[in-house]
This record gives structure tokens, C-alpha cells and sequence, in this order.
């Protein structure tokens, strides 16, 4: 189950840093921007515990984990600076 769910949120990641990469004029709401950035912060609570507990259990490769927040933690930031510190930028 924990790998289904760290496959998944990889995807989103992916698939979120893919669009806006490429150009693709996203312009959210306050309330999508605020539940964006509280669903970056859940996956990167999320894959943090899963890369904990991956040292307790033998067998498990703590790679996916690694991945799923890095990515997340790029897509958080991404995501603060286009949104908050550009708009006071200007």
C-alpha cells in the first residue's frame, strides 16, 4: 500500500512539474493554491515517515521515499515562488 501511494504522489510530482515547465500558463484560485501547497507539505510529511521507518525494515529500499520528497520539495518551492514571491516581486 505505502508503495502504491509513493508511486502516486511520484506521478502527481512529475506530472505537475512537467506542465508548468513546459509553459503552461496555470493560474489557481487562493483556495487551489492553498490546498496545493497543503498537499505538497502532506507528501513531504509522508514520504519523510516512510523514509524513516524504511531503516527499520530490512528488504525496503528507502530510493522511492527520496525520490517522492525531493520532488515534492521542488514542486513546494516552485509553486511559493511563482505564487507568493513573484506577486510581491511584482
Amino acid at each position: 500500500m505505502k508503495r502504491i501511494l509513493l508511486i502516486l504522489l511520484l506521478i502527481l510530482n512529475l506530472l505537475y512539474l512537467a506542465v508548468v515547465l513546459t509553459g503552461y500558463p496555470m493560474r489557481f484560485s487562493f483556495a487551489w493554491n492553498v490546498g496545493l501547497a497543503f498537499g505538497w507539505i502532506g507528501c513531504l510529511l509522508l514520504s519523510g515517515i516512510f523514509f524513516i521507518r524504511s531503516g527499520k525494515k530490512s528488504g525496503y529500499s528507502p530510493y522511492l521515499s527520496l525520490a517522492v520528497f525531493s520532488l515534492s520539495l521542488a514542486c513546494f518551492g516552485w509553486h511559493a515562488f511563482i505564487n507568493y514571491l513573484s506577486l510581491i516581486m511584482g
